[in-house]
């Protein structure tokens, strides 16, 4: 048997393998938050029409895929983090102060779901700024070794520069393909290879391997055999199989070098 191979075993395919208590790890509790007190929750109710309102302010510079009604329940959680930071003794200042960490909150948003990189981002501004003044120029649209130069890049750097700001277009994956013009049921979602999931040979072929395996195992003795899924399937270093044995770590690896050698002879002869 390959070594190799050992390491693609699947524990699923195991029957009759022995029971060991998994290591605990140490774990730390979130920090709690505390809940709202009442006059929180009725200053959130009070200034809740504020969120719509610098939604609707910033609309005219939101990306066209944004979502208005996602970014109002994002905007949500900017006015209660105002609610919880506000001194109550500074209540004329409370509308800016909400409004402000409304729009933070959107802006943290955006800058999330954004695709671009903020360095790409500046080079595509510097891009439309660029043919921007030269169509006032020239009176035109400027050609690409125009802009090029203008930009002082040689062809190489002007290349990558375009590939880093070249446009991204967002397509539905429920929409059904438009194929010829004429009808089509299948979604775009159903014409995409799952690069993830394996080619049905293969597939095939590696269930068969499993299984054999697994028979080849089982004709193991019940130390190797033993030796082999702890290691193998329930990810445990030698020193803690030592542990369960009450043996040495030298002879677990010796257990563990002899239970390959009579995996890798049981293999070549059941093949």
């Amino acid at each position: 048997m390959n070594v190799g191979t050992e390491s693609t075993l699947n524990s699923a395919t195991m029957e009759n393998t022995i029971t060991t208590s998994e290591v605990a790890q140490p774990t730390t509790p979130a920090p709690a938050i505390s809940p709202l007190t009442e006059n929180q929750c009725k200053l959130v109710e009070k200034h809740y029409p504020q969120i719509r309102a610098v939604v609707m302010q910033m609309r005219h510079c939101l990306p066209t895929c944004a979502d208005l009604d996602e970014l109002q329940s994002v905007g949500l959680t900017g006015l209660i983090a105002a609610v919880r930071r506000f001194d109550p003794s500074q209540t004329k200042t409370f509308d800016a102060y909400a409004a402000m960490r409304i729009r933070g909150a959107i802006l943290d948003e955006l800058r999330r779901l954004d695709w671009m990189p903020r360095s790409a981002r500046q080079s595509a501004r510097k891009l439309r700024k660029t043919v921007d003044g030269l169509e006032q120029t020239l009176g035109r649209t400027p050609t690409s070794e125009e802009t090029r130069e203008q930009l002082g890049l040689n062809r190489v750097d002007f290349d990558k520069l375009q590939l880093r700001t070249q446009p991204v277009r967002f397509l539905p994956l429920d929409k059904p393909m438009d194929r010829d013009n004429g009808n089509s049921s299948l979604d775009l979602h159903e014409c995409i290879a799952d690069e993830n999931t394996p080619l049905t040979p293969v597939r095939m072929e590696n269930e068969e391997m499993l299984v054999a395996l697994s028979s080849t195992l089982k004709m193991l003795p019940e130390r190797p055999r033993q030796v082999i899924v702890l290691y193998y399937f329930h990810g445990r270093r030698l020193a803690e199989i030592a542990e369960v044995f009450k043996v040495t770590e030298a002879r677990v690896c010796q257990i563990h070098s002899q239970a390959l050698q009579l995996l890798r002879q049981r293999w070549v002869d059941r093949n």
